[in-house]
């Protein structure tokens, strides 16, 4: 395998970090790129294990760090507009020079939002979607009073900081994550007033812009999930326009799908679905 990361330079000069592995011989599966997208607070390098698994199985696998999150600039998980990361997934497309008939995109949780509003507006750039315990409606709760504070600093002083209010412990049930979580400096734990209503936003594009999904859609819900709304990711998929989708409930399992116990098998069911859709070239030619 071979595997490099950098920096990247965004539209208004943002430096993105990314990750980039690719198999190390020559191979015709090599044409096939997975574009993975982090969730908030986090970062790419907490999918460094799915990255090299599906190496394994012949994918060019890239894994940027949103802006404002992990070794990406920019303020920490604060964003003006939610469009800058669209922007940014634009300026990856752009460098890697990414086959759009040859290309997946899967998102986590708030990385699933990012994914989601890409595919309305640039379903030309892809052939697939995978969404992991998408961000499609919030299950931790937040008090009328701080949303309200929230919505006047996000117009007055919109870097405000507001503590994150999901335990770690509801992340995912494993332990051995568990610490590695609590010690990784690069995890935040709080985001912007800005962010949070740019977020809010987006959120209402996805579901008023549901029919605008045309591609494969695969969704992995967590069925034990305290972030996001387990139920949401099933009523939305019932109003998206694609004629090929399908959605997975794992029950028992907590949000990070791929940081649970049994992620190879959770891994294992978004590599068969995708190999149908984008298969190698030697399984083509075969």
């Amino acid at each position: 395998m071979r595997y490099v990361d950098f920096h990247l330079a965004a539209h208004d000069a943002t430096k993105l970090f990314v990750r980039s592995y690719s198999p190390t011989e020559t191979h015709p599966s090599n044409g096939r790129s997975l574009v993975i997208v982090h969730g908030t607070s986090e970062h790419g390098g907490r999918y460094d294990h799915v990255a090299k698994a599906a190496v394994e199985h012949g994918w060019q696998v890239i894994v940027p760090d949103l802006r404002g999150h992990g070794r990406s600039d920019g303020v920490p998980v604060h964003v003006d507009r939610f469009d800058r990361y669209l922007l940014d997934l634009d300026t990856l497309w752009q460098y890697f020079e990414l086959n759009p008939r040859r290309t997946a995109l899967l998102g986590h949780s708030f990385g699933g939002l990012v994914c989601t509003r890409y595919a309305q507006t640039r379903s030309h750039r892809m052939a697939t979607l995978t969404l992991m315990s998408p961000l499609l409606g919030l299950k931790v709760e937040v008090d009328s009073f701080t949303l309200l504070i929230g919505k006047l600093m996000s117009r007055l002083l919109p870097t405000t900081r507001f503590r994150s209010r999901v335990p770690a412990e509801h992340t995912t049930s494993n332990p051995e994550v568990l610490a590695r979580r609590a010690a990784d400096p690069l995890i935040h734990r709080s985001v912007t007033a800005r962010w949070f209503y740019q977020m809010q936003d987006a959120l209402a594009e996805v579901w008023q812009h549901a029919t605008a999904i045309r591609l494969p859609l695969l969704v992995m819900q967590a069925g034990s999930d305290f972030i996001v709304d387990p139920l949401a990711a099933d009523l939305w998929m019932k109003t998206v326009g694609s004629s090929d989708r399908h959605i997975e409930v794992l029950a028992d399992h907590y949000h990070e799908l791929f940081n649970e116990s049994d992620w190879p098998v959770t891994f294992s069911l978004v590599m068969d679905w995708l190999e149908t859709r984008i298969p190698s070239m030697t399984a083509s030619l075969g």
